[in-house]
């Protein structure tokens, strides 16, 4: 089996853009007609016809049976036509399509060390179990249901390629019922019911969480494990949707938890190159020089991986949240960079608040106000006020889709302890409650802004506030020495400079308190996140201009980093402005570094970048991504792409190769500051 020859072929498909999971569900929802079956009891039918129905594609090199060409198809198998297929999916939008990332369907991760200690075979009994009770609720029928299809499916599996792969069909037939004996086992239980829940409804962005921890008690190292991962890596590669591993950390008793599979994925990573393997290195005081010398071998060839997260503040954040200590220390990364208790949790969701936008409100009536306090005071109740209203809208597109009406079985069955509880995911059944992230895009947008006029305007009375309100109303228009004046005639985020710190210490606390108090419609939390995605780019476009000098319609900036362009001191004084903020009250955050690739091919670039790391994690950094690109080649790229078809860059939580991404994603990932 060579994994390099399937990752060769899987990454001519230019795409899949049939979804037969969403077929098949549909299908049986034509043939049956709605009656007076519990919402619940249907849903799983209908996922266990479509399991009794998904074809175990697998390429002639593949070792481990999954992937998205199990549930997705470039073109339509004989026997459907286009009308066919039309249909079936109109039937799943006429009962109200599936539960979306919003109301938590995707970023999640299911309890694989529940599910290797008893197996699926273990799963379903407990499953049946419940469904025997008297009285059993539908919710316990249907993750009986969908259990029993899974182990059916895994048979059927089997069966159909013993021919082609007698030793993927020998394990898979043993993991219908029993427990993984060795890595490969353990990898292909892990993974099938990965893709098997994947195939099930509107998910994406899904975790394989801790897998050097789950996997670490089948290591032998007598076996060529290296090569396993890289077979799993080129299938995660296939699926072209982030999904987040997670290496190193802490084990719940507090002790360090780094291991042999924790360099094997670094190096996994390295070989396979793919953008979509998102892995996430979870670093402490505990952790070793040599896995952090590992971490920036990786990072140096500019993949962006791995994203580093400090323990440190992470598990004080959950901690704060309610979550034991135990679980608090076993916290993985979803999606992008958001800690979550993987198999525990409900699954994370999240949305985008514009900060800049309240704080242009606020500056826009500066004539009739007399200090900084209360300019400072308005745009703190504006925020409130607007987070007042994304609350609202975030809680009525919960009740949108209530649990009764919009059940999760697949993944209820398989996350702790909803089969115990007798309850669906969404409904109290997992052991820990819904986090949703509110993305407060614009931070340093904000700091600059508010440390420009507190100087220029209340401090030093350079600035005039008419002017400054007619100048940033009409974009600056012939008044560039103005606009200069708040660029380069106030301190600015990113460069250790305490007087613009101390109000990102501010505006960062005051984050964190006001989405704490909106209330989560069925319990959870709304929780502040420093972090963008891409949305500074959008969200910059309806804006006017800001007075920290930036034009309407640009960029804000990003995430929880610096202004593009406006770190000027080097590397140590931008992470000493980035830690200074209180992040054990933000769910996660995004800080982008970015080097030159010359810095890190010398020992003492290195040092640099391990500095950086211990400097981060004494500090109370929460996240950290780098690229190492050069400037020439992206700008070379954006005019030849076809020359730079393989040049992968870190955009904010994610990978992706530069060529696929947007021009104004390009323009925003070169304007940044390069050490």
């Amino acid at each position: 089996m060579d994994w390099k020859i399937v990752l060769d072929d899987q990454r001519k498909i230019a795409t899949r853009p049939f979804h037969l999971g969403y077929y098949w569900q549909g299908k049986y929802r034509l043939d049956n007609p709605v009656g007076n079956e519990h919402a619940a009891i249907r849903r799983a039918k209908s996922v266990a016809y479509m399991l009794d129905h998904l074809q175990p594609n697998i390429h002639p090199q593949q070792m481990f049976l999954g992937g998205n060409e199990i549930f997705q198809a470039q073109s339509l198998p004989q026997g459907i036509s286009q009308e066919d297929y039309d249909q079936a999916i109109k039937a799943i939008h006429s009962e109200g399509g599936f539960r979306n990332f919003t109301t938590a369907s995707s970023h999640t991760a299911y309890d694989a060390v529940r599910l290797f200690n008893e197996g699926l075979g273990g799963l379903a009994k407990r499953t049946r179990a419940q469904a025997q009770k008297p009285g059993a609720p539908p919710i316990s029928i249907a993750m009986d249901i969908v259990v029993q299809a899974v182990i059916r499916t895994f048979r059927r599996f089997a069966d159909e390629i013993k021919s082609t792969h007698p030793e993927a069909a020998g394990r898979i037939a043993f993991l219908a019922d029993g427990k993984p004996r060795d890595m490969a086992e353990a990898i292909q239980l892990l993974w099938l019911v990965f893709c098997l829940i994947y195939a099930d409804g509107d998910r994406y962005a899904n975790a394989l969480a801790r897998l050097d921890q789950y996997l670490e008690p089948y290591y032998n190292p007598e076996e060529d494990t290296l090569d396993m991962l890289c077979h799993l890596w080129t299938k995660v590669d296939g699926f072209r949707s982030v999904t987040n591993i997670c290496i190193g950390g802490v084990k719940q008793d507090g002790t360090d938890a780094v291991n042999p599979l924790s360099f094997l994925m670094l190096k996994a990573t390295h070989l396979v190159h793919s953008p979509y393997t998102n892995l996430s290195a979870r670093i402490g005081p505990s952790t070793p020089d040599e896995f952090l010398l590992a971490c920036i071998e990786l990072i140096a060839t500019g993949i962006g991986f791995p994203a580093i997260f400090n323990d440190n503040n992470n598990i004080k954040m959950l901690e704060k949240l309610g979550i034991p200590i135990e679980d608090a220390r076993d916290y993985a990364l979803f999606g992008c960079v958001e800690p979550l208790v993987p198999g525990k949790q409900v699954a994370w969701s999240d949305g985008r608040f514009s900060m800049p936008s309240a704080f242009r409100r606020a500056v826009l009536t500066l004539e009739n106000i007399d200090t900084y306090e209360q300019l400072f005071d308005l745009f703190v109740q504006n925020m409130r006020d607007d987070m007042a209203a994304y609350a609202e809208r975030y809680n009525n597109a919960l009740k949108s889709q209530p649990v009764d009406t919009f059940p999760d079985p697949f993944l209820s069955a398989f996350v702790s302890d909803c089969v115990d509880r007798q309850l669906d995911i969404n409904d109290g059944g997992a052991i820990y409650p819904r986090f949703h992230g509110v993305g407060m895009m614009g931070l340093a947008t904000i700091t600059d802004g508010l440390a420009a006029i507190k100087k220029l305007v209340f401090e030093e009375g350079k600035i005039d506030k008419a002017h400054l309100v007619k100048a940033i109303e009409n974009n600056f228009e012939n008044d560039e020495p103005l606009r200069q004046l708040l660029i380069n005639g106030a301190p600015k985020y990113g460069n250790d400079d305490e007087y613009c710190d101390d109000i990102a210490r501010k505006v960062v606390k005051i984050c964190g308190e006001i989405c704490l108090e909106q209330p989560v419609h069925g319990g959870g939390f709304l929780l502040s996140a420093m972090a963008s995605n891409i949305n500074n780019i959008p969200a910059g476009k309806e804006l006017g201009a800001t007075p920290d000098g930036r034009f309407a319609g640009m960029p804000l900036s990003d995430a929880a980093s610096p202004s593009a362009g406006r770190d000027r001191n080097g590397p140590t004084a931008f992470v000493n402005s980035i830690v200074k903020p209180d992040y054990t009250q933000q769910s996660c955050t995004v800080v982008n570094m970015r080097f030159q690739p010359e810095t890190l091919k010398t020992q003492d670039g290195k040092s640099t970048l391990l500095a950086i790391f211990h400097r981060f994690i004494d500090a109370g950094g929460q996240e950290m991504q780098f690229n190492v690109t050069n400037q020439q080649d992206m700008i070379d790229a954006m005019s030849h792409p076809e020359k730079a078809k393989d040049l992968i860059v870190r955009v904010s939580g994610f990978s992706e190769y530069f060529v696929r991404l947007s021009t104004d994603v390009q323009k925003d990932i070169l304007r940044r500051t390069s050490h």
